[in-house]
């Protein structure tokens, strides 16, 4: 997977000239998102959004390891195979350029109360797309967690997270399952929403492999993985993501 993106990607930098054209990678706290409860990672500063920057053009990824990066976009394209802020710092300058090209919209994340908002959008599509079918959502996203539950239940919602401090908690009557169970989970579901973050961690090869082999529609949501799935040809969930700071 990291490799066609990779490939991708430097086709698409190269064919529009950009290999030398700067990009600004900074490290934004979470408060400045203004998150509706400290339920959010990047809330409690655990998780922090990077934010790169070409020519008025902005990328957010999520991460858990942030360092900042001003550079030629060339000097990015390897960076998808490389440490987990390299790989941050490849899907966030990813966004912006494409971004930049018009090939996506809605890169920069939302704020205040969307995150809410959002789970409220998602629950109404799993039930008006899928009715009853059992859900896997990779990623504690409270807001989503929380509408979730309302519709579908313990039955039907499986929730992974890779924080200890979730993992084995029941949040809104689930109970949130570690992530290393991601394969076991899957197989239990008929429809999987990931964390763009699965990009920046390393685990979203895995994932995608273990829904092709279970035959599970793969859905990403948040802005993270906005810039991948449009090169990988999946389908994104994020109704809130803005295209101006």
């Amino acid at each position: 997977m990291y490799d066609k993106l990779s490939k991708e990607f430097s086709r698409i930098v190269k064919d529009n000239n950009l290999l030398n054209s700067k990009v600004t990678c900074t490290v934004l706290a979470g408060e400045r998102l203004k998150l509706p409860s400290g339920e959010y990672l990047a809330a409690r500063g655990e998780e922090v959004i990077l934010q790169a920057e070409i020519d008025g053009h902005y990328g957010h990824a999520f991460t858990t390891s942030p360092k900042e990066f001003e550079g030629p976009v060339g000097d990015v394209l390897g960076f998808v195979h490389g440490t987990n802020w390299e790989k941050a710092i490849f899907f966030a300058t990813l966004n912006a350029v494409l971004h930049k090209l018009n090939l996506i919209k809605g890169t920069i994340h939302c704020w205040q109360g969307e995150p809410e908002a959002c789970g409220d959008e998602l629950a109404k599509q799993i039930l008006s797309r899928f009715g009853s079918a059992r859900v896997a959502h990779v990623g504690y996203q409270p807001g989503h967690v929380k509408a979730l539950a309302k519709v579908l239940g313990p039955e039907r919602l499986y929730v992974t997270d890779l924080d200890p401090l979730n993992v084995g908690k029941v949040k809104f009557g689930i109970e949130i399952l570690d992530g290393a169970l991601n394969t076991e989970v899957l197989r239990k579901a008929d429809v999987a929403y990931i964390t763009g973050s699965a990009a920046t961690n390393g685990t979203l090869p895995a994932i995608l492999e273990s829904c092709i082999a279970y035959g599970i529609k793969p859905i990403i949501y948040g802005v993270t993985g906005k810039g991948a799935s449009k090169l990988l040809g999946l389908e994104v969930f994020c109704p809130y993501g803005h295209d101006l700071l």
